[in-house]
């Protein structure tokens, strides 16, 4: 059988950086050079798009870049070329077909849509979303709105503009009304940890406003819920689901727990058959509503009797530590196997 032509992205001109050389050394060593003839395309912090033929080790260490061994490429919007076209020194040219593409980009430009969409273009398959499906999970404002609208229930928020710190105190009081302290403040449109803090009064709420503005134009505004967080990783698209097993991020390991601790993860959780069908169903209407193709990795908080969608990635982490490998580990996918499932979903899909 000939080998999977397969591209990979990593780095980007984002903070996630560094996870996604992560990302992209434990994918690249996963891959079966059995199964795969692979293209490593890396994109420095500046936003340069280089071929990387070299060690995956300068992956891990960051200096992949300075390799001589490295040439401009570009992926060709033209579904002609099928593939990358690298660009030499002395300007020559030469296409290189790929029969898939995975991205491990994180953040905005590579979970929000963009890297989706030229792919799309490109009529190359790839191991991710569609751009809207994308651009939807990436702003948090619009995964509400759209998830609220269909009985997914989702923390209590409010929107706040970049124009609203002319009239902030207005704002905050009509937040106010509707929020308790505290409340969790972030861009809208970013990875959650970037431009996020928790308010706990109207002059931290004002303050972490011009944080989060500083990532984005839109800010959310959500309730603080407390509670378990529970993930699970879906697969396929939406007349054919595969789910994981759930588990549970923790900070402390109960060691009176039967579960399986891994890496501050609980596989296989204790959850009442209520919740555990509630977070199922949640899960797979959200797949479904949000028009996913592939995989997500869905997050939830568990508060009392409530199950809440805390957030739903598009290109987690894929380190054997991440959660969507733990959680597809413990579904019965080795590392390689799991990412020849992904790789293969998309292959199906496009096909």
């Amino acid at each position: 059988m000939a080998k999977v032509r397969l591209a990979v992205l990593f780095g980007g001109a984002t903070k996630d950086h560094k996870v996604s050389l992560m990302s992209a050394y434990s994918l690249l060593n996963g891959l079966s050079p059995d199964k795969y003839d692979v293209t490593p395309i890396g994109i420095t912090r500046a936003g340069r798009w280089l071929y990387f033929p070299g060690s995956y080790e300068e992956i891990k260490d960051g200096t992949w870049e300075q390799s001589s061994d490295c040439c401009s490429a570009i992926i060709s919007p033209d579904p002609l070329h099928a593939g990358i076209i690298t660009i030499m020194s002395d300007g020559s040219t030469a296409i290189k077909r790929v029969d898939a593409v995975m991205s491990v980009l994180h953040g905005k430009y590579g979970e929000g849509g963009r890297i989706q969409a030229l792919l799309k273009l490109s009529k190359i398959p790839y191991v991710d979303c569609d751009p809207e499906t994308a651009m939807y999970c990436m702003d948090k404002a619009l995964t509400h709105i759209i998830l609220s609208s269909v009985g997914v229930d989702v923390p209590k928020y409010a929107i706040l503009e970049r124009s609203d710190m002319n009239v902030i105190g207005e704002k905050i009081a009509e937040i106010e009304k509707k929020l308790t302290y505290p409340v969790f403040v972030s861009a809208s449109s970013c990875s959650t940890s970037i431009g996020a803090n928790i308010a706990r009064n109207a002059d931290e709420l004002r303050a972490a406003a011009k944080i989060a503005f500083s990532h984005h134009h839109t800010a959310i505004v959500e309730e603080d819920v407390s509670g378990r967080t529970i993930e699970l990783v879906v697969m396929g698209n939406d007349y054919d689901m595969e789910t994981t097993v759930l588990g549970e991020v923790v900070k402390k390991f109960d060691v009176n727990s039967s579960a399986i601790y891994t890496g501050g993860f609980i596989v296989d959780p204790e959850v009442t058959d209520t919740q555990r069908e509630k977070i199922y169903a949640m899960a797979k209407k959200i797949f479904r509503c949000m028009s996913f193709k592939g995989y997500a990795k869905m997050s939830f908080r568990l508060a009392g009797e409530r199950v809440l969608l805390r957030r739903v990635s598009v290109i987690p982490g894929f380190t054997p530590e991440s959660a969507i490998m733990i959680l597809m580990k413990a579904s019965g996918y080795e590392y390689s196997d799991a990412i020849d499932r992904l790789i293969g979903l998309a292959i199906d899909i496009d096909a």
